[in-house]
């Protein structure tokens, strides 16, 4: 079921040809999705408290990693959310898109001065100057956005408001103009125990949001994107009554419980190795503009993967990096 998780249809189709189909809210597809996600995190938050503090995936100092290097580690963090973040954001204002390939910006004045705040925002996180200035700008940016193309669609993309949370409450890190200021890039103490768990969440929130809009609630537009892409790998297993409607319900359950599993905050790094592989299975065959969409993911993704379950001592951690840094 890996070819489609995490797939945008609608950076390759005109979704206006496909708008949501919000009477699907109470269709027995819906009830079993969620019945399937809902079940699977609900063992897991179980699971979880069962066994304790112990991870099934070990992390960087269970490997042998010493705890002042996983520090240091932690303290480059932002430095690699902010360049993943900030090449999409860049390139979008250029292209007059709104962070995303289906986000057509008018052209008008607002269109325009969207635009031009991604390009700021994006040499904001790059280079790491002002970054707390970008992050706001970011986030007021989004908000424009879901004034523009309405809430639903910005909301699918909610996880960049936990860009812009991260980036304000962590600074931009080592290797920043920032630095140059001597306190604008290091954290702020009182945001920092809130930082990876508001990223997480809205991550897991956007994942959850587009398993419905583009998958469970939407299922001509994954039939149609299907045609085109086959990715459908069923019927060559010989379970051909798996047919294109069928997979994209199974994608969007699927989709659906890894977003979910994502915002309870358990076995996170387990669920993000799970992840790893489908999530990049599409990019040889979609190239470029799945690439560029899914680079700040990637960020995020990398950021989890070490962090793990969040505890306290990982938010101490990442102050005392950047102390370090200064």
């Amino acid at each position: 079921m890996s070819h489609g998780l995490w797939l945008h249809e609608r950076w390759f189709l005109d979704d206006r040809l496909y708008p949501v189909q919000f009477e699907q809210a109470v269709s027995p597809v819906t009830w079993f999705a969620l019945g399937i996600a809902l079940a699977t995190t609900i063992v897991a938050v179980l699971v979880r408290r069962m066994i304790g503090r112990r991870s099934l995936i070990p992390g960087p100092t269970a490997l042998g990693m010493t705890w002042e290097n996983y520090e240091r580690l932690l303290s480059w963090m932002p430095l690699v959310i902010g360049l993943h973040a900030g090449v999409t954001l860049l390139v979008s204002g250029v292209n007059a898109r709104l962070f995303v390939p289906n986000l057509q910006l008018p052209w008008h004045f607002v269109g325009g001065l969207l635009g031009l705040a991604q390009i700021g925002v994006g040499l904001s996180f790059m280079y790491g100057a002002l970054t707390r200035v970008g992050a706001v700008v970011l986030a007021l940016t989004w908000l424009g956005g879901a004034f523009l193309f309405g809430p639903l669609r910005l909301t699918e993309h909610v996880f960049l408001l936990g860009i812009a949370f991260f980036l304000f409450a962590s600074g931009r890190g080592p290797l920043s103009l920032d630095m140059a200021m001597e306190k604008l890039h290091k954290p702020y103490e009182r945001l920092t125990p809130y930082a990876v768990p508001v990223l997480r969440t809205l991550t897991g929130l956007s994942i959850v949001v587009l398993a419905f809009t583009e998958k469970l609630w939407n299922v001509p537009m994954g039939v149609a994107f299907l045609a085109d892409h086959q990715f459908n790998f069923f019927p060559a297993l010989g379970l051909d009554q798996i047919d294109d409607a069928t997979f994209v319900v199974l994608m969007g359950t699927l989709e659906l419980t890894l977003g979910m599993l994502l915002m309870s905050g358990v076995f996170v790094r387990l669920f993000i190795l799970l992840a790893w592989v489908p999530f990049n299975l599409t990019l040889p065959f979609l190239g470029w503009s799945e690439l560029l969409g899914h680079l700040p993911l990637y960020g995020i993704m990398g950021l989890l993967l070490i962090w793990g379950d969040d505890r306290p001592e990982k938010e101490r951690a990442m102050v005392a990096g950047a102390e370090e840094q200064t």
